[in-house]
């Protein structure tokens, strides 16, 4: 279905998370492709419900990395080595509150660690309001996988039809 591969650093940083009850979801293309979407991408966007949450810092010393929250103009961000890919959202353009979608997210395994994932629905809706460039690039293809996926939830009309 998806093949996100994470480093042993992302590894225990999610686990760490999870361990902790800190509550996040992994949005945008990583979400898509795990929802099925073909493509891909150079990242791992994770919305936290609170990004000033101590936990944070203590999740990404567990990983081997560090948790910065933000020094000035600086956004808040994870680093260290095998973390580099992992971005924060501020903000999910065209979203409900954190809350709101965290209740409708759907529960993966991501090569063996359990997570939340923003819907392809959402996804689209998020890319459509984003309205970057490279977001509207992707829509047409996001937009497919949608339509297939939604294709084959649908009764095989053939199949109740009786043969000659």
């Amino acid at each position: 279905m998806f093949d996100l591969v994470l480093t042993p650093a992302e590894r225990s940083l999610l686990e760490t998370l999870n361990a902790l009850g800190v509550r996040y979801l992994i949005v945008g293309m990583g979400a898509a492709l795990i929802e099925g979407a073909p493509g891909t991408t150079q990242d791992l966007d994770l919305w936290f419900g609170r990004i000033d949450d101590a936990q944070l810092q203590k999740a990404a010393l567990e990983a081997g990395g560090l948790y910065t929250s933000g020094f000035g103009l600086q956004p808040p961000a994870f680093g260290g080595e095998g973390l580099d890919r992992l971005d924060l959202v501020l903000t999910a353009s065209g979203l409900e509150s954190f809350d709101s979608e965290f209740r409708g997210a759907r529960d993966y395994d991501l090569d063996g660690v359990p997570v939340r994932v923003l819907p392809l629905e959402r996804v689209i809706v998020s890319k459509r309001a984003a309205k970057r460039p490279k977001d509207s690039a992707q829509l047409p293809m996001l937009e497919a996988a949608l339509a297939v996926r939604k294709a084959r939830r649908r009764p095989d009309s053939a199949s109740s039809t009786p043969e000659a």
